[in-house]
């Protein structure tokens, strides 16, 4: 299907063959499918925008035109995140759990982003930021793994 997105597919000749004539048949069913799925993903206004194509490869070069540069809008809300991620930190009153969670939080928010975040630079957040109420379990926990080793299910 991704070829018939990509390439797109020509009409067949008033004399095809029967080869040519399934294989056009095979190539406008998966064209038909793919502008279904194209439909399913988009919002109400960007189906405006490209319900008058009429094979799946003009709705995607449609798609392509109008949001291709998503990659640069994509710089500042990952600058941000990047932002947030460093200066989290923890205060008295929230739990290990809520902390964690609000770094998972973050770093799922970078994925959007196609930013991955390390098991190690995660596991070094979270040790990081623990309070000093919490030093006794940091020394435990570096006496008995390598922290530049143990994944964030370890810790």
């Amino acid at each position: 299907m991704d070829e018939i997105v990509k390439r797109g597919f020509q009409e067949h000749a008033k004399n095809a063959s029967d080869d040519q004539e399934q294989t056009y048949k095979v190539n406008k069913r998966l064209d038909f499918k793919a502008k279904v799925l194209l439909y399913q993903c988009i919002s109400v206004n960007i189906f405006q925008k490209i319900s008058q194509a009429a094979i799946a490869k003009q709705a995607w070069d449609m798609l392509k035109k109008a949001y291709g540069n998503a990659g640069k809008t994509k710089k500042v809300p990952l600058q941000s995140l990047r932002r947030q991620f460093e200066f989290l930190s923890m205060t008295d009153q929230e739990s290990i759990f809520e902390n964690f969670n609000k770094i998972q939080a973050l770093v799922n928010s970078m994925l959007v982003y196609d930013e991955v975040v390390e098991d190690m630079k995660i596991v070094k957040k979270v040790v990081r930021m623990l309070t000093p109420s919490f030093y006794h379990i940091i020394v435990a926990i570096e006496e008995s793994k390598d922290l530049g080793a143990i994944t964030v299910e370890e810790l």
